[in-house]
């Protein structure tokens, strides 16, 4: 990434990101037992006899989004200037960084640098094709403060 890339990424909610010097270490051990001590009903994890909260707030601090904005409707399936970038083939995770690393329009390179962090972190499925999503949030990156991402994805892991 370069110079230029770095400097446009900064303005967008996902900044933090980039200050990442190495790859999530996630266990896998405890991942299996959060979700095995899930409570659906209230939405808490249960600690022995304690319910504790999975809140907007728990998401936001540790994904450093913010907690304001517009309601992010993400499954919309509105295509936008991503879509084009591809033309007809499927957008699946490992084109996105084929097309990272081919990519010298530095506002493109932003718009497929966030779609990889919201398929991969953000809004992560088993499937590694990216076809429900609204695409066109990207179009405008100015404009990418004005959702709340934050309470998007607690509500799409909740």
């Amino acid at each position: 990434m370069g110079d230029l890339q770095r400097q446009e990424l900064e303005k967008t909610p996902f900044r933090w990101m980039m200050h990442m010097e190495e790859a999530l270490k996630i266990s896998i051990a405890l991942i299996l037992e959060l979700v095995s001590r899930w409570n659906i009903q209230t939405s808490n994890f249960r600690i022995r006899e304690h319910l504790v909260p999975f809140s907007l707030f728990d998401v936001c601090v540790v994904l450093g989004l913010d907690t304001s904005g517009q309601e992010v409707s993400i499954d919309d399936c509105t295509p936008g200037l991503v879509n084009e970038l591809f033309g007809r083939e499927d957008i699946i995770i490992d084109k996105i960084v084929l097309k990272l690393d081919e990519e010298e329009n530095v506002h493109n390179y932003v718009r497929l640098y966030i779609l990889f962090l919201l398929a991969v972190i953000y809004f992560p499925r088993t499937s590694r094709t990216i076809s429900s999503f609204s695409f066109i949030l990207l179009d405008n990156l100015e404009s990418l403060h004005l959702w709340n991402w934050g309470k998007a994805v607690h509500s799409y892991l909740v």
